[in-house]
């Protein structure tokens, strides 16, 4: 689909609101880097997977899409439209992608249509010198870009931001002494929107938390999740929208068995001021898979190429609805009790699983983060999930004490202070050598210049001495006080959050 034309046809969202309510035009901005501009951070394997994925979601739903990502050989074999489209995720392409948008959101606004906009990311996240930011390839993101940057910029009537990556908490909330909440340097204007009506948040953590990758997924593990609600698996009342208590509870639930919450994502969801809506299923619901409910299945949904598109566990007696892309080719729905699927051809645009004959099962995967990661989805999810669930205030962050050994701020300090007093030496002896040579030689015996020459040098190699002393002591001394200690990684720390698994941390 082209960019860059005028006569573009705006993808108008159905909204089962009132009647005088305007029909909205849906913007979709989507970001997915795996190489961040941090250069010790490792690479992500996954976050261009994400970004396809939610461009095929996303354009189903009626949105129009724009994707920065570069995706791999892999990707590009299994998304070749993503590929067709994607921009690299640098900033040069970043500024001409937002105008782009901006341009098109200013067009729908000229003919009278509502407008909404999703930012949705995954990659890094981290938090430096009391600064959060995510990034691109070549350039952090920090508040004011996307505040000013994004948000401002582009004059949606509502916005939406789904984030994956670590500390994306610090998006919007910031740490302050006592677990005192304050916006910080650089995310203040995203902190200010929290009182714009506008403004939706759905963040991958509510702290200081890593954000994961799962290779059975062949995603981010909260990503996967949130695309499968957004399917239609998390409208638990089937009104055909999805509501942020909704994604939320999905999530949570989604996770809940999970025993080590170093594994177990903490969602952070705030919706508008103005809605409670993140996304209306519209038209996609016109082909769709139908689960009667009949019995509590967990299960399963891939796309011929063996793209895992969704999971879903409806408890005894939850209907729901999944809508499905089409054009694709054949889909299979995995029952992940015994592997069993069943194979789901184009037509006809309702399908009612329990009219389908399952075939027999593929052989499954294992690993070592598969034992932790496959109790996803293992508990059911119905109405009363959503009915019990609570939107929670972000974890108030207590600063940690202290990083640094005893031992060490004593060395560190000690070190600190013989610097100083060796630097004061210096500066002593280096006046006191301009002293005596101020006194004048004229007049003077020879004997007695000589001596004074004596005197000069040797003060001057004595004050060089002290300070070539003080600045190595001074250097120890920091070193000894500002390297980070052994709980360093209780707070958070440069570049990609705290995950260092090659294949677990969503960045």
């Amino acid at each position: 689909m082209s960019r860059g034309s005028l006569a573009l046809t705006l993808a108008l969202v159905a909204l089962p609101a009132l009647a005088e309510e305007r029909p909205r035009a849906a913007f979709a901005f989507i970001v997915g880097v795996n190489q961040s501009v941090d250069p010790n951070e490792p690479a992500l394997r996954y976050a261009d997977d994400d970004a396809a994925r939610y461009l095929d979601l996303f354009r189903l739903l009626g949105a129009r899409t724009y994707l920065l990502a570069r995706l791999d050989e892999n990707t590009e074999r299994l998304h070749p439209q993503a590929a067709a489209e994607a921009s690299a995720p640098r900033w040069a392409e970043w500024q001409r992608l937002v105008d782009q948008l901006a341009h098109d959101v200013e067009q729908a606004r000229a003919r009278d249509l509502g407008t909404v906009i999703y930012f949705v990311y995954a990659g890094h996240g981290s938090v430096r010198n009391g600064q959060g930011y995510v990034t691109l390839e070549d350039r952090r993101l920090t508040g004011r870009d996307l505040a000013e940057g994004l948000i401002e910029r582009v004059k949606a009537d509502q916005a939406h931001l789904i984030v994956d990556a670590c500390s994306s908490y610090f998006l919007a909330y910031g740490r302050g002494p006592g677990g005192q909440r304050r916006p910080l340097q650089g995310f203040s204007e995203v902190a200010r929107l929290s009182d714009d009506g506008r403004v939706g948040l759905l963040l991958s953590t509510s702290s200081v938390r890593e954000s994961h990758e799962w290779e059975a997924f062949q995603a981010g593990v909260f990503s996967h999740e949130v695309r499968s609600g957004l399917y239609g698996a998390a409208d638990a009342d089937g009104d055909g929208r999805v509501s942020y208590k909704e994604i939320a509870a999905f999530v949570e639930r989604a996770n809940a068995a999970i025993p080590n919450e170093r594994f177990r994502p903490e969602v952070h969801a705030r919706p508008p001021k103005d809605g409670q809506w993140l996304v209306e299923l519209g038209n996609a619901l016109e082909h769709r898979i139908e689960v009667d409910g009949r019995e509590a299945m967990h299960l399963r949904l891939e796309d011929s190429k063996g793209v895992r598109l969704a999971d879903f566990h409806n408890a005894s007696g939850q209907r729901l609805w999944v809508a499905r892309p089409i054009g694709t080719g054949p889909l299979y729905v995995r029952r992940v009790v015994d592997g069993q699927e069943y194979r789901i051809d184009a037509m006809p645009q309702v399908v009612q699983l329990a009219a389908l004959t399952p075939q027999a099962p593929r052989v499954g995967a294992r690993g070592a983060e598969h034992e932790a990661f496959s109790l996803i989805f293992s508990l059911p999810y119905d109405r009363q999930t959503v009915d019990t669930y609570d939107f929670r205030m972000p974890v108030l962050i207590e600063p940690a004490e202290s990083t640094v050994p005893a031992w060490r701020r004593v060395a560190g300090w000690s070190a600190v202070g013989l610097a100083g007093a060796s630097l004061g030496g210096g500066v002593w002896t280096t006046m006191s050598a301009r002293g005596v040579r101020s006194g004048g030689m004229n007049g003077l015996p020879q004997a007695e210049v000589m001596r004074r020459n004596q005197r000069i040098q040797s003060l001057n190699r004595r004050s060089t001495t002290l300070y070539a002393a003080g600045a190595v002591a001074g250097a120890v001394g920091l070193g000894l006080l500002l390297w980070p200690g052994a709980n360093a990684e209780a707070a958070p720390v440069v570049g990609p959050g705290t995950a260092g698994l090659q294949l677990g941390g969503q960045f």
